[in-house]
């Protein structure tokens, strides 16, 4: 800008942008003065720092804080603050506590008592009568509850120590009758027994952990006895023995299990390998020999090599025993049965049918 074209700029203090302003007068303040005099003459004396180039002002007289009692909020601007102390008010300090007020007088008790025995009130019978100590809270249109009777509503009370009153609901076991000096309760009303729908099943739960192995359980009852079987036609099988446990002798015989005993029939001329499981129980009281052993009952002889010889201390444990053998015949149809021993028959020596089997495998 020229200074031809200022001529009509000129503010009201002869400065500008073409001239230097004139000295700071009274009559002429600069803008820094009029700044500062505002501020002291508003504020006080500002503190003024500085941290990194930002000047923080701390004003005097706690502003930044406020008034006890009516603290400025942290982001509250000065102008802001007073707005609000002038449209709510200043709230004052707590003043110090006065004196004790002087004692009140003494309070009603808030029951009362009865003063004649009644019979209890019952659901055929729902009214009863009877007096008490006068008292303000017991009242007309009131629920009572009376120890030994249950809950009663007053329907009139006569010179304010006859009371007529009905049953509202009995204890579970009430009293028949109601001696003085009983205590008579104010109460509220009885509420409803009112029972809700029934809500929605709940989701299953996740499976929790397996449990420990549980111990074996007592040795079940014998089955039945099952169909006979078919002849076999091959020259291997399998025979369990059935229905009913063997008392050993003390002599050798055929153990017999009743309807299925240990016992094969070739139906062909061989050589076979006989495998024999036998459960047995020993409980007679001392050590006993058993004796087994393989019988050609079609020829009328022992089964070569085929004895076995088991040592049993006394239990009351199932013994499981095995033995093998090998079986030669010349013809078909030779019946092999399995014989048994003991040292001595006294006590208890069984083989047992549940868990006795014969196999027997032909290998020329």
């Amino acid at each position: 800008m020229s200074c031809d074209s200022c001529g009509d700029r000129t503010n009201a203090c002869g400065c500008n942008p073409c001239e230097a302003c004139p000295a700071n007068s009274a009559a002429v303040e600069t803008l820094p003065s009029q700044i500062e005099n505002f501020s002291v003459q508003f504020f006080g004396v500002v503190t003024k720092t500085e941290v990194d180039g930002v000047v923080t002002w701390n004003l005097p007289c706690s502003l930044d804080i406020g008034l006890p009692g009516n603290p400025r909020g942290d982001t509250e601007g000065l102008a802001c603050y007073f707005l609000r102390l002038f449209a709510e008010g200043i709230q004052g300090l707590v003043g110090p506590k006065g004196d004790t007020g002087e004692q009140g007088a003494a309070g009603h008790n808030a029951y009362t008592i009865t003063t004649s025995a009644f019979v209890a009130p019952t659901e055929a019978n729902p009214t009863a009568q009877f007096t008490i100590i006068p008292s303000p809270v017991i009242s007309v249109g009131q629920t009572i509850f009376i120890p030994g009777v249950g809950w009663l509503a007053v329907s009139q009370i006569f010179q304010d120590t006859t009371v007529f009153a009905s049953l509202i609901e009995s204890i579970p076991v009430p009293d028949a009758v109601i001696n003085a000096g009983t205590l008579v309760l104010p109460t509220g009303p009885r509420g409803l027994s009112i029972k809700g729908d029934t809500g929605a099943t709940g989701l299953t739960g996740a499976q929790g952990a397996q449990g420990p192995t549980g111990p074996t359980g007592p040795t079940g009852a014998a089955g039945a006895v099952g169909a006979t079987g078919a002849t076999a036609t091959n020259s291997n099988a399998e025979i369990v023995g059935g229905s009913s446990d063997y008392t050993l002798t003390a002599s050798y015989a055929k153990v017999d299990f009743g309807a299925t005993d240990l016992e094969a029939t070739l139906a062909l001329a061989g050589t076979y390998l006989f495998i024999l499981q036998v459960c047995g129980l020993q409980n007679s009281g001392a050590t006993k020999e058993w004796d087994f052993k393989l019988f050609n009952s079609t020829q009328g002889l022992d089964v070569t090599n085929s004895e076995a010889f088991f040592r049993h201390e006394a239990s009351a444990f199932v013994v499981t025993m095995a033995f093998f053998s090998v079986v030669t015949t010349s013809v078909a149809n030779d019946v092999i049965q399995f014989y048994a021993q003991s040292s001595s028959a006294a006590a208890t020596q069984t083989i047992n049918s549940i868990g006795s089997k014969l196999i027997y495998i032909r290998l020329a």
